[in-house]
């Protein structure tokens, strides 16, 4: 399967990372066919984890062990953090945003799945928050990547979802732009942005791949664009089990 990268995250040996994408030579194309399954990068194996996506607000923490590994595909959940090497996190997307995190100080990374349920319920705030409760990461130091999702150039919402974000406390007329007659165009980067911002992520620190996947169909599964699509990209970050130092 072929993954896209960060490129400013390349050089960090400590993590590898990877936003899926739709050529996938017809295997691995839902969350299903991917449970008990591992991540090979090069010579590496990562066992992956992940949770069954409900668009909330819940991120759950992996503690390393392996039957905990498969119990988590079955819990609810859109986010999971992690400081055990070895383990690829994972979301599953068609239009939702996956987001990764990777604090290199304590180290520790986190994955959330990112819809604009999640977005205005502020997903990504807390997974930041969970990090400095679990961790003691610090938020200057948590750096983020948001992969490909859907783009404001296609993602049209409603009055209902406009409702929501006021209520999560979200600032509607930096995060969408109207269309008339009470439809939105809603970026989900920007919105997250302002949210990461909040929770006291550097900008700097903050890398987009923001491709849409709405205008992407053949390299991403969409889920507006697709009708339904059950097709998903998957989208990982993991530690790296730790090199011994040569006598």
């Amino acid at each position: 399967m072929e993954f896209l990268e960060i490129e400013d995250w390349r050089s960090f040996g400590l993590i590898v990372h990877g936003f899926g994408m739709k050529r996938t030579e017809g295997r691995k194309v839902t969350k299903r066919d991917w449970w008990g399954e591992k991540i090979r990068v090069g010579q590496e194996v990562f066992p992956l984890v992940s949770l069954r996506q409900v668009h909330g607000d819940s991120v759950g923490v992996f503690n390393g062990k392996s039957w905990k590994a498969k119990e988590l595909w079955w819990e609810k959940g859109d986010g999971v953090i992690t400081r055990v090497q070895g383990y690829a996190l994972g979301v599953f997307t068609a239009d939702c945003l996956p987001i990764l995190f990777f604090d290199p100080v304590q180290p520790a990374v986190g994955v959330v799945h990112v819809g604009w349920r999640g977005t205005a319920k502020g997903i990504s705030q807390k997974a930041v928050g969970k990090m400095k409760e679990t961790f003691n990461s610090r938020s200057e130091n948590i750096l983020v990547a948001m992969g490909p999702g859907i783009g404001p150039c296609c993602y049209e919402v409603d009055d209902p979802v406009k409702k929501a974000f006021a209520e999560g406390g979200l600032p509607w007329e930096l995060i969408s732009s109207s269309r008339g007659k009470g439809r939105w165009s809603l970026d989900l980067y920007q919105a997250n942005i302002y949210l990461l911002e909040r929770a006291g992520v550097k900008r700097k620190n903050i890398h987009l791949l923001a491709l849409c996947t709405s205008c992407c169909q053949d390299i991403f599964h969409s889920y507006r664009a697709e009708g339904e699509t059950r097709g998903r990209q998957l989208n990982f970050i993991a530690l790296r089990e730790e090199v011994k130092k040569k006598s």
